[in-house]
């Protein structure tokens, strides 16, 4: 290693040891002393990870209230940055909290949610299908075909309203009153052209919409459906869903 290498090294563990009492070769001066001047450079450093998580957690900064900076000074504090692009720093975030802070679960949902919206903003752009295309396929074709949802939506269990608090700060509002639901609900995060949508599923789309992800056929589809509204009723809400699908732009393509 170079001499330069090692001065780097040496550098690097003693700002993420937060008080470490090895000193990479830093000189005192008459305006600060070795020990000062690293600190300066390991509490930046920290700020700079809690600010970037900032950034990406704006549900669970409501969610949480006055505890925000703590939650994120606990993980910076246990979750050195192991990527070299920041921008993925908060991947771990939401184990940590469903960790540390089991009797809040909806802590852990939050986050959840957050980084599901982050990632689906980046996620790489894919063609859309829209209703003309499927008005344009033959009736006799549509039992053996596969509906291809877009790859980077995300589909999500919620014990709690943590899109409601998601919501009030992307809208600027008040922050909501906390509900735990008698029962899970479903949640679905995708991107259009440049904005992250979200909304809640019923349980009869959200089986029809993990079923075309798994690469089932249209006739499984409907058949899923006729199990729960009887055949009559099963094609009319699963044309309902096509056109709810096509028009937000859920589906990249027909196999």
């Amino acid at each position: 290693m170079s001499t330069l290498q090692a001065i780097q090294q040496q550098m690097l563990e003693a700002v993420l040891a937060a008080n470490s009492s090895a000193l990479p070769p830093i000189r005192s001066d008459a305006i600060a002393d070795a020990h000062s001047r690293l600190a300066v450079y390991q509490h930046g450093y920290r700020i700079r990870l809690r600010d970037a998580l900032k950034n990406e957690f704006a549900g669970l900064e409501r969610i949480a209230g006055r505890s925000f900076n703590a939650l994120l000074d606990a993980y910076v504090e246990t979750h050195p940055s192991g990527h070299y692009n920041i921008r993925w720093y908060g991947a771990g975030l939401a184990n940590f909290l469903q960790g540390a802070h089991s009797d809040r679960p909806q802590l852990s949902e939050m986050a959840r949610l957050d980084w599901a919206i982050s990632t689906v903003f980046d996620a790489a752009d894919e063609p859309s299908l829209g209703i003309t295309e499927l008005a344009g396929i033959p009736p006799d074709a549509w039992a053996g075909l596969r509906l291809l949802p877009q790859a980077n939506l995300h589909t999500l269990d919620c014990a709690y309203n943590v899109d409601a608090f998601r919501r009030a700060a992307d809208r600027g509002e008040a922050r909501p009153h906390l509900r735990r639901y008698a029962r899970p609900r479903r949640l679905l995060v995708w991107r259009q052209t440049m904005s992250v949508h979200y909304r809640r599923m019923d349980a009869d789309e959200w089986q029809v919409l993990a079923a075309a992800r798994r690469g089932e056929a249209f006739a499984t589809l409907c058949a899923i459906l006729a199990e729960r509204h009887g055949e009559t009723a099963a094609m009319g809400r699963m044309v309902a869903l096509l056109q709810a699908w096509a028009s937000a732009g859920l589906l990249r393509g027909i196999g």
